[in-house]
Order: C-alpha cells, then structure tokens, then sequence
C-alpha cells in the first residue's frame, strides 16, 4: 500500500487513526446532557450533583495535561498516546457499571484522565510530521474530526440510549475504544525518521525569533522556567479558560436540559437541535485554520475575529432575556460552534509558535489544562447558580438558564481583551503566509 510506503501519505493515516481517538473524547466530553434526565431519575440527583459528577472529566483531564506534555516530549506522543487511550477504555466500563453517582463520578474522572492523553501527543506528532505553514490547519482538522464525537454525542448518542439504555451504551463505547488503543500503537510513529524516512520539517539550526536566548538543551527545570516566565504563555491560557467555560458547559451538561425545560423540546429534538454545535465546529476548525496558515493578518488578528461574533452570540442570548425565538436556534448553535472551533485551533497554534520543537508538547500540556478546569469548574457553580432558582419537578424555569447566561457573558468579554492585550512578536504573527 502507497500510504505504508510515502511519508507524506503516511501522516494523513497517522491523522486519521488520532483523529479517530480524539472522537471518542469529544463523544464522553458532551455525553452527561443527553443522559442527563436518565441519572436525575435513577440517582436522585439534583443539577449541583449533576454539575459536579460531569465536571469530574474535566478536573482529572485538566490534572494530567502538564504530565501528558512532559511525558511525549520525553519518552513520545505514540506510548502516551496508547496508554491513554486504554485507561479512557477502562473508565467508560466502571461508569456503565456504577451503583450509584459516587462511582459514575469515578468512572468518567477515568475517562477524562485517559481521553486527556490524546490530544497534546497528536500535537506533538503533528509538529514532527507538517511543516509550520500547515499546522493551523492539520490542528484544525484534527479537531474538526474529533467533534465528530460531539456530534455523534447529540442525536445519535440519543438514538443509541434510547436503544440499549445509557449503561449498555457505554458498554459499546469502550467496545470501540479498545481496537482504536492498538490501532495507535500499530499505526502511530513518533516522526518520519522512526519509519526510516528524512524529516519533513527540518530541524533548525538557530532558535525562532520568538525563543531568542533559549537554553540549547534546558532541563525540564529550566523548561518550565522558560514556559512560566513568558507573558504571552498566560496571557493565551487565560483567555482560552475564559473561552472554553461557557462552550463546554453549555454544550457538555445543559444545552439539553435548556432545549427541553425552555423550549419544551423532546429528548429526541433536543438531541437533533444540539447537533448544529458539532457540526458548526467541524466546518469552523479546519477552514478557519486554512484561512489562518494563507491569510496575511497574523494570528492574533484571527483569532480576535473569530471571538467577535463568539462574545455577540452569548450576549445576545444574555440580552433576549435568555430565550430567541426558536427559529434561530440552529443557525445560532452553528455559528456558535464555527467559531468556537476556530478560536481554539488559533489558540494551540499561536502558542506552539511561541516555543521551540524541543517544549512544544510540555508548553501546550501546560496550557490545554485551562480549558477543561474551566468547564470543571463553571460545571458546577453554574448549577449551583440554577439551583438558586425554585423549579417544578425536573424542569428548571427560564430564570435559572438566564443566570448562567450572564456568567457566559462575562466571561467571553475576559477572553476577548486578554487577547487583545497580548503581544506577538512579529515574525511569529506573520509565520502561515
């Protein structure tokens, strides 16, 4: 086969097989809001309960991205993308099996610590397999596909617990992620040269512009030093926590309830509804990832660009009292998720362009935790928030949705100026020509 026999070839199967892994969390990332009504029910759970067995996920991801980073610069992306990948497996078996919300918590803090190993080593092999004017947009790709998961995680996720029941499901999705685990492990190669190729992204001889005075061989010490002491470092994982907050505790836990308790959506057009999210992230990524690498404006112009119209969206729900009229939820969630797709693969290349080859997993493993703290902790103190409001059963009234509505406002104007603060050094902005 040609792919086994061209490097170039070989690094879109390399994508595909990442791509397919990086899937499967993004389907565990959003799963809790279509079983959502499911564990209220079985468990007695209230929204505050359910806020903090969800946010599990994304304490436990955000924990083990610094070590993720250090692990695939030190000992490769390919090993730690395998093992990883098993635990995920793991995980979603002890949720399928668990008696009660303790261990359902349990069991997706396992998920998130496995699936938290996939995409910073896909990063890392990415770096050794594109060339820097093709990285915006192969990241772009990479996670266009793996939203593919959130997409399956809405309509079709709902099809397959209306099938099977929610646990029985799980069961299917470890099913899956085991062969996808040493697929990795056969198919993943840490850079062309393990596979007896040259390299296809020369090493350089001088540091980039942007890593002037850098140590040539820092110890890990000395790395996180020059990680920590760069403003522009903070500067992007603030902004990207404060971004990724709204976005993934919207669409991960309370998109659905929102579509049925305000809307009085069904289970099944809710689902429907929260496909428009993926599959706006999905275009969004990758073309606004192309749009970056060829476009002349430099990555910071783009990236405020593209959190315009994310920072309007939420304040236009916040501002309509936190209902529209119906008609203009899909186009809405589309646009949502388009560029919020964008955004985040602006954010990993603008920080990968900050650092040499040498710190790029580390940096990014160090800067991908802020994304899911912040949706472990909006999960619950927006529940919290909602809980404040006096409901009727399980539905909660318009009043408690609102509220979550004005922390997602507030927090995307946080995004926005830290942005619009940071400072790149020019030949960084104008790298993608």
């Amino acid at each position: 086969m040609t792919f086994y026999k061209d490097p170039f070839r070989y690094r879109w199967l390399m994508l595909g097989v990442l791509g397919l892994i990086y899937f499967m969390a993004c389907l565990h990332r959003i799963a809790p809001t279509i079983i959502a009504k499911d564990l209220v029910i079985e468990f007695g759970a209230n929204a505050t309960t359910l806020g903090l067995m969800a946010s599990t996920y994304f304490y436990l991801y955000a924990a083990v991205q610094p070590p993720v980073g250090i692990l695939s610069d030190k000992i490769g992306p390919r090993k730690v993308a395998t093992i990883f990948a098993l635990i995920a497996c793991a995980g979603s078996l002890v949720f399928a099996l668990a008696p009660n919300m303790f261990m359902a918590g349990v069991g997706r803090g396992l998920v998130g610590i496995g699936v938290g190993g996939i995409f910073v080593p896909g990063l890392k092999i990415f770096s050794g397999w594109y060339k820097p004017t093709e990285f915006a947009t192969v990241t772009g790709i990479f996670l266009a596909l793996g939203n593919l998961g959130n997409l399956s995680g809405s309509l079709p996720l709902t099809y397959l617990v209306m099938l099977l029941g929610w646990r029985f499901s799980f069961v299917a999705i470890a099913g899956v992620a085991l062969p996808l685990a040493v697929l990795a492990w056969w198919i993943l190669r840490d850079k062309p040269e393990d596979k007896g190729w040259p390299p296809i992204v020369p090493h350089p001889r001088e540091p980039a512009p942007a890593a002037t005075a850098l140590p040539d061989d820092p110890s890990d010490g000395k790395g996180f030093g020059i990680i920590f002491k760069r403003s522009g470092f903070w500067m992007i994982t603030l902004s990207y926590f404060f971004t990724s907050g709204p976005g993934l505790s919207f669409q991960g836990l309370w998109s659905v309830p929102y579509l049925m308790d305000v809307y009085g959506f069904t289970p099944l057009e809710a689902g429907g509804t929260l496909m428009a999210l993926p599959l706006g992230f999905i275009i969004g990524s990758p073309l606004i990832g192309i749009l970056a690498d060829r476009l002349r404006i430099g990555r910071k112009t783009m990236l405020l660009l593209t959190l315009i119209p994310s920072v309007s969206f939420w304040c236009l729900l916040f501002l309509m009292g936190g209902k529209i009229n119906s008609t203009f939820i899909v186009p809405l969630f589309f646009l949502i998720g388009a560029f919020g797709g964008g955004s985040l693969s602006l954010y990993m290349t603008i920080l990968k362009e900050l650092f040499p080859p040498r710190l790029t997993g580390t940096a990014v493993g160090f800067m991908n935790p802020a994304g899911f703290l912040a949706a472990a902790l909006f999960q619950p103190f927006t529940g919290y928030l909602m809980d404040a409001v006096s409901r009727k059963g399980s539905a909660y009234p318009l009043a408690a949705y609102q509220n979550v509505f004005t922390v997602f406002v507030i927090s995307m104007l946080i995004a926005f100026v830290l942005i619009l603060l940071l400072k790149i050094p020019h030949t960084e902005q104008t790298k993608g020509r």
